[in-house]
């Protein structure tokens, strides 16, 4: 067989085919036989009819197309052990002609990726974390709120009230929520700005109809820059009643004897999610200043890849809030290509940041434990039931087949080496590692237990 090969973008090269007659006569044959077996011709037995008859029934074309079908494997394998490259998938067989065979392979090769002298790299650590007296109390106003009773009144809708209401929403004439019902909090922090000032004096059973527009950077894409229509029927209003914030209140919102108990909670809590997004940070920080060093090239499919991966959460996203993809596109006015578009950009940011990460855990040995990788499929199958419920258990065994557990298992991995990076550029890896080294060696020159002192010499007790 006979294999060329054409650069023709970055990472993708076109193999160019020539197999050999003798293969190509044989796998015909096998072909022709197949061909007469499972469609007989008449007045020969099943995989019986000579070569030249099966040819004149069904065309010459046909027995090609079939005996590429059995030996398209083979001759993948061959030419890719030829060209002495590495794919990045695996791709279909074109025939370019078929007088002489010639067949046509396009492939993506895999990403080719340089860090360079990382050595010498370092960011700072993240400031210490510090959780103010104010920020505790603005926390326990919210569980106040929550855990507030709410009085029945008859009088006008007011600010801090809450009410039920039944919801319609229409964005470009499209219905979002019709009729839905909600419970709403009458404060600023209502969405969109306006919403709750526009329902402002309503009372019960009253009807409202007003539009908003929500601002061009806001989190839903659906909604972002989009002006809302909205229709408001009032249901029952509430005064809300808050509690004292003592040591009753405690034992109301969850395990705690006093108001100390809960204070010292929150502050942990607080504590807990900032440092988490400080660490956040700095792994990000870190993982841009190795990129900076960074040189790579991937085909375009690694980059198609990417926006598969990145739709196919958003689609799990949509599930859990009851919207199809295919909604949110007639929402967005956008086709799926269109989409895909708007994603590339950040997706590609997202690529150079995983081939990255993949080649510092190549170069510094990184690995799950068995235990990080049961934690990793844990969090993928709860996140699978979180969005599918009850077809959870159908959509894991689809996702299973198409790689599921291996991207899952990579995310992990690639977590895990982010924050090893982190560690090394702020220098807690090198402390870390000192520390350890330090203790060993403590550890060796410290006596066995229970080994009796070395003898100095003869001295008796009595000296």
């Amino acid at each position: 067989m006979k294999v060329t090969t054409e650069t023709v973008a970055t990472r993708e090269v076109m193999l160019t085919i020539e197999p050999d007659e003798e293969t190509m006569q044989r796998a015909m044959r096998r072909a022709a036989r197949e061909l007469s077996r499972y469609r007989p011709i008449a007045g020969f037995r099943p995989g019986r009819a000579p070569y030249g008859m099966v040819e004149r029934v069904f065309g010459r074309q046909t027995i090609l197309h079939e005996a590429l079908q059995d030996i398209a494997p083979d001759l993948y394998s061959e030419a890719i052990r030829q060209a002495d490259i590495q794919p990045y998938e695996q791709t279909l067989l074109d025939i370019e002609s078929e007088e002489p065979l010639v067949l046509k392979l396009n492939v993506p090769l895999i990403p080719q990726v340089t860090l360079g002298d990382y050595s010498e790299l370092a960011i700072e650590p993240a400031a210490e974390v510090v959780i103010t007296d104010e920020d505790v109390q603005e926390h326990l106003e919210m569980l106040r709120r929550q855990h507030a009773d709410m009085q029945p009144v008859e009088r006008p809708l007011q600010m801090g009230d809450q009410f039920t209401a039944l919801l319609t929403r229409t964005v470009d004439g499209e219905v979002l929520e019709r009729n839905q019902e909600i419970v709403i909090d009458m404060t600023e922090a209502v969405e969109p700005a306006g919403f709750a000032e526009a329902l402002l004096g309503a009372v019960v059973n009253e009807i409202r109809e007003f539009s908003l527009t929500f601002p061009q950077d806001h989190d839903d894409e659906a909604l972002a820059g989009k002006k809302v229509d909205y229709r408001v029927a009032i249901g029952e209003i509430r005064e809300v009643l808050l509690p004292d914030v003592d040591d009753e209140f405690a034992k109301t919102v969850g395990d705690y004897e006093t108001l100390e108990a809960l204070t010292n909670s929150v502050r942990d809590e607080l504590r807990e999610a900032r440092e988490e997004q400080a660490r956040s940070d700095e792994r990000l920080r870190a993982l841009n200043a190795l990129m900076e060093l960074a040189q790579m090239e991937y085909p375009a499919a690694a980059l198609e890849r990417e926006i598969d991966r990145v739709l196919n959460q958003q689609t799990r996203r949509f599930m859990q809030m009851g919207l199809s993809m295919e909604g949110y596109l007639r929402i967005r006015g956008i086709t799926l290509e269109e989409l895909r578009d708007e994603v590339r950009a950040d997706c590609e940011r997202n690529l150079r940041q995983r081939l990255t990460l993949i080649e510092y855990v190549r170069n510094e040995g990184i690995s799950l434990t068995p235990e990080e990788g049961n934690e990793a499929f844990t969090r993928y199958t709860n996140a699978m039931v979180a969005a599918y419920r009850d077809q959870a258990a159908e959509r894991v065994r689809e996702e299973v087949q198409h790689g599921a557990l291996d991207i899952a298992y990579e995310d992990a991995l690639l977590f895990k080496a982010s924050q090893h990076l982190a560690d090394r550029l702020t220098g807690r890896l090198a402390e870390a590692e000192a520390a350890a080294e330090a203790t060993e060696a403590a550890t060796e020159e410290a006596p066995e237990a229970g080994a009796e002192p070395e003898e100095q010499g003869e001295t008796s007790a009595e000296e």
